[in-house]
């Protein structure tokens, strides 16, 4: 059971790299069961296995006529990671992109968080933020703060939805992003003016002020992850 559950996990990561790495173009067919055993010397159960985890990831649709692969665009965020590693230091490009999107979910949270918060809600909001002021310059114990101050707005929302995204980014890139240890200069000064803006707004409890603010925070920590990534690919060449 063990020999065949660790040859499902063989086979599936290369094939899921192959496809990622656009050896296998969408809506191509996959090979055939028995190519594929031969190929990697393993049961037919075992690539059968392993061709139901890459439909479990949206990379393939298996059908009857066989298995043919799905754009990667169409698969669950489980792959991103898998993306990410595909390279020694992952795409500028998709790393901005995920800060975006991380940026305008969490916006999107905070506006309707503020709008609802209980008194005692946005002191918790208060106590956040200015842990992530004292952490100024301990980039983790920072982050700690943010990803708590993201939690709560989902759980202000009671949006499920929103926390398993959080889970699921953070899983998948935020910790990828903390192990390259990469060399980030990010402006302290106006990241604790945009952290004192946010703080301002919710004593007044202007949530746009809010949204607007954690908008530019993380544009802010885009720029800098991105430029740090740009700076070690050419401290390598």
């Amino acid at each position: 059971m063990g020999q065949t559950t660790s040859k499902t996990a063989e086979i599936s990561a290369v094939l899921r790299d192959e496809i990622l790495r656009g050896q296998y173009r969408a809506g191509e067919r996959l090979p055939s069961e028995r190519d594929l055993s031969a190929r990697f010397e393993s049961n037919r159960g075992a690539v059968r296995e392993a061709l139901k985890k890459l439909e479990q990831m949206g990379l393939a649709d298996i059908n009857p006529g066989g298995v043919r692969v799905v754009p990667v665009e169409e698969a669950s965020l489980d792959v991103l990671g898998y993306v990410m590693d595909l390279e020694e230091r992952p795409d500028a490009r998709l790393v901005a992109q995920i800060y975006e999107v991380f940026g305008a979910l969490l916006s999107r949270s905070a506006r309707k968080a503020v709008e609802t918060a209980s008194d005692e809600d946005l002191e918790r909001m208060q106590e956040y933020l200015r842990a992530i002021l004292d952490a100024a310059n301990d980039p983790e114990h920072s982050q700690i703060a943010w990803r708590k101050l993201g939690y709560l707005f989902a759980y202000i929302n009671d949006n499920l939805v929103i926390r398993l995204i959080l889970n699921g980014l953070k899983t998948q890139f935020l910790e990828r992003i903390l192990r390259l240890g990469l060399a980030v200069h990010m402006d302290r000064e106006r990241a604790s003016r945009i952290v004192e803006d946010v703080l301002d707004g919710l004593l007044k409890r202007d949530a746009d002020a809010v949204a607007n603010g954690l908008t530019s925070h993380f544009e802010l920590v885009s720029e800098a992850v991105t430029n740090a990534l740009a700076h070690s690919a050419v401290g390598e060449e």
